[in-house]
């Protein structure tokens, strides 16, 4: 029950945990206290990125609806229905996958300077978020050789790598985080210099790496140190 905090903090818990969830609060100090914490993070996420609705865009939206067909439930929509039905109990709500919701909040409340930066934001929120809420989802973690402890969350072709700790590298100096496949290695790109960092990894087939390596901040084409963390993603 004490894993769940960030979740229920984030209504990520089905109608059944969150009930079994709000009964442990009534005895659970420590949780209680959390919740309360992680619960004013996210409102100050949420405040810090909010945007005055654009004029006209309700006037907008009513007229499409009526120029748009409604169509019927594809048989699709019930298999959906069935799967978000299953019990989150078969895979826990980690700390870490409770963290990455958070994460993937405040990337998706972002307000970019450019249309491409703000869906690019909106992308990879949406990709951690799925992987995070996956209730088939693996986590591996390990600690980082330079310091720090980092996570690989995956489900079905795309890895989420998130660290905790990682020491501050000089200027000219940066993370970059990889996918190994073989002998090739994949940039997954430029994390940043260090403290909490979070990136994702696409087209993770079986028997693929994550690795994590310190390169020039530009990036580079191939790893040129030896790598400071590397996890199975499957």
């Amino acid at each position: 029950m004490h894993t769940l905090t960030g979740a229920y903090a984030t209504d990520a818990l089905g109608p059944q945990e969150r009930a079994a969830f709000e009964r442990h609060l009534q005895g659970c100090d420590t949780c209680r206290q959390e919740v309360a914490e992680l619960s004013a993070t996210t409102a100050r996420l949420a405040e810090a990125t909010a945007a005055p609705v654009p004029e006209g865009l309700r006037e907008r939206v009513l007229g499409q609806v009526a120029r748009t067909r409604q169509l019927a439930p594809a048989h699709s929509v019930v298999d959906l229905a069935q799967r978000r039905g299953r019990s989150w109990t078969r895979q826990p709500v980690t700390a870490a996958a409770a963290a990455l919701l958070v994460v993937a909040i405040g990337l998706g409340g972002l307000v970019a300077v450019t249309e491409h930066r703000a869906s690019q934001a909106e992308t990879t929120a949406a990709r951690i978020a799925a992987v995070a809420a996956d209730p088939d989802h693996v986590q591996r973690s390990a600690q980082i050789r330079s310091g720090g402890t980092g996570t690989v969350l995956s489900a079905h072709g795309v890895a989420v790598f998130h660290a905790d700790g990682l020491p501050e590298l000089p200027r000219g100096r940066a993370y970059q985080l990889w996918r190994i496949s073989g002998q090739e290695s994949h940039s997954a790109g430029v994390l940043g210099r260090g403290g909490a960092l979070t990136g994702v990894v696409t087209d993770v087939g079986p028997g693929d790496l994550i690795g994590l390596t310190v390169e020039p901040s530009v990036g580079s084409e191939a790893p040129t140190t030896d790598p400071v963390f590397v996890v199975s993603a499957a």
